[in-house]
């Protein structure tokens, strides 16, 4: 009971203090499928509600709890509609279909969760909870499209922010597979980076081996619980340096 009640006291405090370090959630990849002739009007309805889950983000992370909710609530009801008006999908392609459909109750039950944190006054979380629903958009977006390598790259960040979604249970968060995953994923990525962008990676893979090890130690209870806070925060900084020299690049324009 007191280890619990001492994480939630951490989980407080990063979210306080640490998450104005590096706030992740980022439509810029979905945006530039969103410029296509392909499925444009569908895309830019994704696109719309990212953007107003960034701002809502951004709400937040001023303490702007009550416009936040405003937002929150225009953002169920624009995504309920955009559900309902996909029906069963036509236009994506047969190998992304089952996916494509999982995803639509997957995001909505994250925006629930979302709503009742902040019925509850609750913060604890939420950032984590938007960047994994932006991206989960995004790939939504480029299943439309068909773009198989945005795609691929999308599924690489979902990696990154998927397991900060459960933050706010530490037995989750420490369980989750994602951050083994992510080390393949990103092997096979980097590859086609450019000498920067491939410095990067190879920064972030050193990272994230030293993320892993801390999970492990906090398992067999070698470490506090305050490094996983630091440590899973240096984990998304250094994705995002990574993202952002590819967009600098212009590696996703031709993706």
């Amino acid at each position: 009971m007191f280890i619990k009640y001492y994480y939630k006291i951490l989980l407080i405090l990063y979210f306080l203090i640490v998450i104005n370090i590096a706030i992740a959630c980022d439509s810029t990849v979905l945006a530039l499928i969103a410029g296509e002739n392909l499925n444009a009007n569908t895309v830019a309805k994704f696109l719309t509600i990212s953007e107003q889950l960034e701002k809502e983000g951004e709400m937040l992370n001023a303490y702007d709890v009550a416009s936040a909710k405003l937002t929150h609530k225009e953002i169920m009801k624009n995504w309920l509609k955009l559900v309902v008006d996909l029906g069963s999908a036509p236009m994506v392609p047969e190998e992304y279909k089952n996916e494509f459909s999982s995803y639509l109750p997957e995001i909505a039950k994250d925006l629930g969760r979302v709503r009742k944190k902040l019925e509850n006054d609750n913060l604890e979380n939420i950032h984590e909870i938007i960047e994994g629903c932006v991206t989960k958009i995004s790939i939504l977006g480029a299943q439309i499209n068909n773009k198989k390598d945005i795609y691929k790259f999308l599924k690489l960040e979902l990696l990154v922010y998927k397991p900060g979604m459960y933050l706010d249970d530490l037995d989750t968060f420490l369980t989750r597979e994602e951050f083994i995953n992510l080390e393949n994923a990103l092997n096979n990525h980097k590859n086609n980076f450019s000498i920067k962008a491939n410095e990067l990676a190879n920064n972030l893979l050193m990272i994230l081996k030293n993320h892993i090890k801390t999970v492990e130690e906090i398992k067999n209870k070698n470490i506090n619980f305050e490094k996983i806070f630091v440590s899973y925060n240096d984990l998304k900084n250094s994705f995002v340096k990574m993202k952002q020299q590819l967009l600098d690049e212009g590696y996703f324009n031709n993706a």
